[in-house]
């Protein structure tokens, strides 16, 4: 993937240069001094700094003009956008109301478990990342998968699924096993694509695991057809 992808570096805050810490600066005033650095960095070593840009920053007035920023990081195939007070200070491990993300809503469907991948490290002994799939309309019991989740999910949560999802285990491929399909996940997205990675045609982009639906089962999970309408921009029923 290094040789695929390209990686850049993109700097957002400066909160400490030349043994001054800037955890108390305003914002606006950090980024000027940001951009200070990098441009001296720039002159100083152009190879090693080639490519290190500052990420947009732009101060606006009126809502207008923050959701036309949002529409193009969107159409850019990013997240969302921040929005941060210019005159706010740094406060480590916190956004407060300083910070806030704006990104569209979050949209979710009940998927059936019918696959998941061990985890890595302390969660070795976890069930880490978890295959979803659509219900086939008009067939109980086959299924296509739409996508991977492993993101929203606590600690305590993995351990409470992996307890209850290993029975359902019927076959493993190195890290990777198959999964009974019993179980029903809602799940969260900001957007359904076309893939051919799933055997539905689909991908979910942004998944992240909501819930278990203890009220429903695998033949009352959302169809692939539901997902098709919601790929096209008919919610449906």
């Amino acid at each position: 993937m290094r040789e695929e992808v390209t990686v850049e570096f993109r700097a957002f805050d400066c909160l400490h240069v030349d043994g001054t810490d800037l955890l108390d600066t305003p914002l606006r005033d950090r980024r000027a001094r940001l951009s200070e650095v990098l441009s001296s960095a720039a002159d100083h070593d152009a190879e090693a700094t080639r490519g290190a840009t500052l990420s947009p920053f732009t101060v606006v007035e009126d809502a207008e003009t923050i959701a036309d920023n949002e529409a193009a990081a969107l159409d850019a195939g990013h997240e969302g956008i921040m929005l941060k007070d210019p005159d706010s200070t740094y406060t480590p491990g916190k956004r407060g109301q300083n910070w806030l993300k704006r990104k569209p809503d979050v949209e979710t469907l009940d998927l059936v478990v019918t696959g998941a991948e061990w985890g890595e490290g302390r969660r070795a002994n976890h069930l880490g990342t978890f295959l979803l799939s659509a219900r086939i309309a008009d067939a109980d019991d086959e299924f296509a998968t739409i996508g991977k989740v492993a993101t929203g999910i606590t600690d305590e949560r993995l351990a409470d699924l992996t307890d209850r999802l290993e029975p359902l285990i019927t076959d493993q491929d190195g890290t990777a096993v198959g999964i009974d399909p019993q179980v029903v996940f809602e799940v969260g997205y900001e957007e359904i694509q076309s893939s051919p990675t799933y055997g539905s045609g689909y991908a979910l982009r942004f998944p992240r695991f909501v819930a278990v639906r203890e009220d429903k089962t695998p033949s009352e999970a959302d169809s692939l057809t539901r997902v098709e309408r919601l790929a096209s921009g008919d919610p449906g029923s």
